[in-house]
């Protein structure tokens, strides 16, 4: 049952791996479209998931450096997928009759256009491809232990959820290092449960749209907390319309807060 179970769980990380390709390619081709460079980090996420999921059964050498370089293809564009997120919110709430409110938008901008520049000045096409096709050929060999696979899915599915009810008490709008490392888990957990919900008990499979509603809406309260950095780098001076920006942000986050509170998980 094992040697079965490995085969079709190793073709569900091939499945991942391949998904990567779609908006890989479409970054390669200069989509300026803000969806792509989201898809493509969100596709090398889920197979990083994957990786953390089943780590205790896979050989730890391969792990770590598959894992080790799909982080680096998805952070050369971190910077732009914030910027992307920011500039949006700030485009939805601008006056653009107000001269302030003009000026800020062009800074933005300009700020969202340089991440890009910056980020295809690190991005090689040839690299990627070469680690995604590494990659393909390790899978076969990745599982070490390939027994009671069954029961592992669904004891590690329950000790995960477990973890972030735990974190979910005990959150914290002001600890962003928490903050985050709770999303991350949250974001796993539900990547974890759509590619092995036919493994996974009815009541876990369930948990899937709590947990998308978790991690998007945590994923505000997050951006807030990286905003306010990343406007405190590009803006210096505490000018209009920058304070009422981070107030209507902090507002947003305060708000998604307490619809969160509603949403079992």
């Amino acid at each position: 049952m094992g040697k079965k179970k490995k085969g079709e769980l190793v073709a569900i990380f091939r499945s991942a791996l391949l998904a990567i390709e779609e908006p890989l390619n479409r970054i390669i081709a200069l989509d300026d479209d803000i969806e792509v460079v989201h898809q493509y980090r969100v596709k090398i996420r889920q197979l990083r998931s994957l990786i953390a999921f089943f780590k205790p059964k896979l050989n730890q050498a391969f792990a770590s450096e598959i894992n080790d370089r799909l982080k680096q293809l998805a952070f050369i564009f971190s910077s732009v997928r914030e910027l992307d997120v920011l500039t949006d919110r700030w485009i939805s709430m601008a006056d653009e009759s107000n001269s302030e409110h003009q000026e800020f938008t062009q800074r933005l901008l300009s700020a969202k256009r340089q991440a890009r520049i910056d980020a295809y000045a690190l991005f090689q096409p040839r690299t990627v491809s070469e680690d995604l096709r590494w990659i393909d050929d390790q899978l076969n060999d990745l599982f070490e232990d390939d027994r009671q696979l069954t029961d592992f899915i669904d004891q590690r599915l329950r000790r995960w959820l477990k973890s972030i009810r735990k974190g979910i008490k005990g959150l914290d709008i002001e600890d962003y290092p928490s903050m985050h490392d709770l999303r991350i888990r949250i974001k796993r957990l539900r990547y974890a449960l759509t590619f092995l919900s036919e493994y996974a008990d009815e009541k876990l499979a369930d948990k899937i749209k709590a947990s998308k509603q978790w991690a998007e809406q945590l994923g505000i309260v997050c951006d807030f907390q990286r905003s306010k950095d990343i406007l405190n780098e590009i803006c210096i001076l505490d000018t209009d319309p920058k304070p009422e920006f981070i107030k209507s942000l902090k507002v947003e986050a305060q708000e998604t807060l307490e619809q969160l509170k509603h949403i079992e998980l």
